[in-house]
């Protein structure tokens, strides 16, 4: 049996404690080794050098809701959502705010709002997803299309790296890097033309490390945003806050056909709303299905826009509303507008009907998030979408598609009958064919989820082997012994659709534990400590 360091905190190896971390969201089951809850900097200090000393692998995991396989693994994982001392500190007059990872965009985003501010890269998963892994993804949300992910909306970060020596690195300057860090930031700065020429040209991007965020801001940091806990472990962060708008107002726009997409998106993008989503009529059909209001004028529609403006008053945030009416109007004939709170809630409503939905479908239909993050250029939008469209269907595989139309960023649930014969062949199938379509498109795999276990061997065809090469000799800076989240952000030669949470073939784990699991999954529950399951 696996003996660990001894700790402030928690440091398991039972059947239970194990079971309980095997999942977290999106599709695998992986038992881990051990289970680490360390309570203090110094905790997860003596963590990594055991694990450097008994050449032990750390899988460092948040609240468990990244969907590409991130948080789950062989080794030991490392639960960081309890990390202290608890820091929430919101620095007003100089709109910064300093946290612990553990802290929730949520949290901060209400502690913010208390001075009129707020932390504009609120993801859907905001109520539980921790700033350590928002950070450790490059995490994004609607919001995205006006003010970009997480990556500029950090000003410093504290970490762990892999021989276990505290660092903080901050926006306005830091300590000199180590040889080995500032040898490999001036080979990026000479792969500059090459990076240039094969990084997918999207509005947003969390796959690979972010190496030409390196080449725009001169600053090593960037390769932590993003590295997915491969490169360090993030410890507290440094967060800029931003004013609360003073009104908002929107629209919905129906689509009778794809072919308008990019047109209508691209009209409206200059009037810089901060909000711009797509329902495409896979997921209209999904919502009527199953008994939820679907609003008149998408009937016959093939996609519905979803978009909100945010302005300092309401008479402005109402004038934007008449221009995007007008601008729209060549390809639009339908539009619903929204000019107080009351139709705001009301036009969003159908978008918030999609996670109770699936959550409700009986476990003989699973919803698989497999081809769930990709990121095109918006004047592809409309191809993607058929690509999905046509690959699913091809491989008798029902999807559901969403996403944010203003950043070419789609999120795709395949809904799986898991008890037909070969449906994991399918699966894999559509995962490799649309992986492919996306290349081609000139998109990435992964435009705000990172890339997990589920897209790493894809990484050659999206960056090319020079650049996967580069990212290698990143990893080999950071981490020299391959011990942080191996199997992650890098082609491991891995399967990417095995070793999964549902299917004849999961590893069985306490029924009781698998059912915890399957509700935490059902209903958001992320936020739950998951060794309450194994009390």
């Amino acid at each position: 049996m696996l003996t660990g360091p001894r700790l402030q905190g928690e440091f398991r190896t039972d059947d239970r404690a194990r079971a309980a971390y095997a999942e977290g969201a999106g599709i695998y089951r992986i038992v881990p080794a051990g289970v680490a809850v360390p309570v203090t900097v110094e905790d997860l200090i003596r963590l990594v050098r055991w694990a450097g000393e008994t050449d032990t692998p750390l899988v460092p995991r948040g609240a468990g809701s990244a969907m590409g396989g991130g948080n789950v693994g062989d080794g030991v994982v490392v639960d960081l959502t309890r990390l202290g001392p608890a820091r929430l500190e919101i620095h007003a007059a100089d709109r910064r705010a300093c946290v612990t990872a553990g802290v929730t965009a949520g949290a901060l985003d209400a502690a913010a709002r208390e001075h009129g501010l707020r932390f504009p890269p609120m993801p859907s998963s905001g109520r539980w997803a921790t700033l350590g892994g928002m950070a450790a993804t490059n995490a994004a949300g609607a919001s995205a299309v006006r003010m970009g992910s997480i990556r500029p909306w950090i000003a410093a970060l504290e970490w762990v790296a892999a021989d276990g020596a505290t660092h903080r690195w901050a926006r306005e300057g830091h300590e000199p890097l180590a040889p080995r860090w500032e040898a490999v930031t001036a080979r990026i700065h000479a792969a500059g033309p090459l990076i240039r020429a094969r990084f997918p040209r999207v509005r947003k991007n969390s796959s690979g490390y972010a190496v030409d965020a390196v080449l725009d801001s001169g600053d090593a940091l960037d390769l932590l945003i993003g590295s997915e806990g491969t490169l360090g472990l993030i410890t507290a962060l440094e967060c800029r806050l931003a004013p609360i708008a003073g009104a908002s107002a929107g629209l919905r726009i129906a689509l009778r056909s794809l072919d308008e997409l990019a047109d209508v998106v691209n009209a409206l993008l200059p009037l810089r709303p901060s909000a711009l989503e797509m329902l495409d009529s896979t997921f209209l059909e999904l919502v009527a299905k199953q008994g939820g209001e679907v609003p008149a004028l998408t009937r016959g529609a093939e996609a519905l826009l979803l978009v909100e403006f945010e302005r300092a008053t309401a008479t402005a945030a109402r004038g934007t509303v008449g221009d995007a009416v007008r601008a729209v109007s060549a390809w639009a004939t339908e539009v619903e507008t929204a000019i107080t709170p009351e139709d705001a809630e009301s036009l969003w409503a159908i978008r918030h009907a999609a996670s109770p939905i699936l959550a409700r479908l009986p476990d003989t239909h699973r919803s698989l998030q497999v081809i769930e993050d990709g990121a095109v250029p918006v004047s592809r939008l409309a191809d993607y979408v058929r690509l999905v469209r046509r690959v699913t269907r091809a491989h008798g595989q029902e999807a559901v598609i969403f996403g944010h139309a203003g950043d070419g960023n789609i999120h795709v649930n395949l809904l799986v009958d898991t008890t037909t014969t070969g449906w994991e062949a399918e699966v894999t199938a559509v995962l490799r064919e649309v992986s492919s379509g996306t290349t081609a498109l000139g998109g990435t795999l992964s435009g705000e989820h990172g890339d997990g276990r589920l897209r790493a061997d894809a990484l050659d065809s999206v960056f090319g082997p020079e650049l996967v090469a580069l990212f290698r000799e990143i990893k080999a800076a950071f981490d020299p012994a391959g011990l942080l989240n191996p199997g992650i952000k890098l082609p491991a030669g891995e399967a990417p659709v095995d070793r999964l949470k549902v299917g004849a073939a999961a590893t069985e784990i306490p029924a009781d534990i698998a059912l915890a699991l399957r509700e935490i999954e059902r209903t958001g529950g992320y936020a739950r400590p998951r060794l309450e399951l194994a009390r």
